[in-house]
């Protein structure tokens, strides 16, 4: 692999992610690469699967019995603009992946001060 891959995957991992909109995803849990013929990477997994593949035994199946096992994959091609986030090209409902839904946001917006639909 190459320094320029090894580069780009210090530059794109553990960012946020927003859509085009700029409605925030989560964070890029792990990079997707070809290695057939010349290495080139394909796109960016987001979700508590990949997340959690990173923990400790124990704390990756509690990871997983408490959050799930999500893995959603982003095409390279998906991606707009590399900066201090990742930014989409299209909405976050396009690959479910707006964290303004579920139990996680509905427990944290209650809280004074914390993001709101």
């Amino acid at each position: 692999m190459s320094e320029h891959h090894l580069d780009m995957v210090r530059q794109v991992l553990d960012r946020q992610v927003v859509d085009v909109n700029h409605i925030y995803c989560g964070k890029v849990d792990n990079i997707v690469i070809d290695l057939e013929g010349k290495p080139r990477i394909t796109g960016i997994l987001i979700g508590n699967g990949p997340a959690s593949d990173r923990l400790p035994e124990f704390a990756r199946w509690l990871s997983r019995k408490l959050f799930g096992q999500r893995r959603t994959k982003i095409p390279w091609e998906e991606i707009l603009v590399i900066k201090d986030v990742v930014k989409l090209a299209s909405e976050a409902k396009t690959y479910g992946i707006d964290e303004r839904q579920g139990w996680a946001f509905d427990l944290v917006s209650k809280f004074p001060g914390a993001w709101k639909k």
